[in-house]
Parts: structure tokens; C-alpha cells; sequence
């Protein structure tokens, strides 16, 4: 399965920018930057810390899995593990496995593994943003 159809417009997306802290092994000190939601391709947390995955960076964020999908639910994102939530816009193929397990394909080449137990709930968003993409070209 492909994802097809027109990408949604940004700006009708939240348009809440937040802090957070970057992590770097180049850098010795923390610094604050800010970073826009769409830029975020997924979210893992490794040792009760949440990690922002970029198409180059990564971010630690001041938030858990939880609290940020709930601030930021109608911005394309959606879990996809017990760790782990995709951001929907950046997800460029979806490749079933056979042991019935889907892979994602980001658009920056990783993969991801959908594990089953989240498998409707993400068929479910991407079925959504497919008929909102449908609506708007209307």
C-alpha cells in the first residue's frame, strides 16, 4: 500500500511550536531550540525519555509519549507501538510483512516496525488524512 494524494497544507495544521532540548554528541551543553511538529518524523522514548527524530536530528523532549500525542493529536500523529508514534505526513510507504506486521517507510528512508496490536488505529488515521486530502482538492 501506497500513500497517495495531495499532502494537507501545513498551515491548516497546528501551528504550536514548543521547546525542547537538543541533544548532540558534537556539543558538551544543552541549548534550547524550538521545533515545528511537522518537522518531526517520529517519537521513541528510550529510558522514560522522549526522543524527536528528524530527517538528521534528534531531540530530547520535555514531554512523554502520552501528553505530547495529546497536545498535538490533530497533527498527523498516531502511536504505532507501546514507544513509539509516526507522524503520518512523513510516512512515504506502508509494506505488509509476513507475519502480518506492516513496515512504514519514512521519507527519509528509515523503517518502522507497526506493531499489530496498534495496526487499526493507524489504518484508521491514514484512512482519515486520505479522505480529508480528498475533500480539499473538492
Amino acid at each position: 500500500m501506497s500513500i497517495t494524494g495531495k499532502r494537507l497544507n501545513p498551515l491548516r495544521w497546528s501551528k504550536t511550536f514548543f521547546n525542547l532540548y537538543t541533544v548532540s554528541s558534537e556539543k558538551k551543553d544543552d541549548c534550547m531550540q524550538k521545533l515545528h511538529p511537522g518537522s518531526i518524523y517520529y517519537l521513541e522514548v528510550v529510558d522514560r525519555k522522549l526522543f524527536a527524530y528528524q530527517e538528521k536530528e534528534v531531540y530530547q523532549l520535555d514531554y512523554s509519549l502520552r501528553s505530547f500525542l495529546a497536545c498535538f493529536e490533530n497533527s498527523g500523529f498516531v502511536r504505532i507501538g507501546k514507544s513509539t508514534a509516526v507522524n503520518l505526513y512523513k510516512v512515504n510507504k506502508v509494506k505488509a510483512d509476513l507475519n502480518m506486521r506492516l513496515h512504514l517507510v519514512m521519507e527519509n528512508g528509515e523503517m518502522l516496525i507497526l506493531n499489530r496490536s496498534y495496526k487499526k488505529s493507524f489504518l484508521d488515521a491514514l484512512h482519515h488524512i486520505q479522505e480529508v486530502c480528498h475533500e480539499s482538492d473538492s
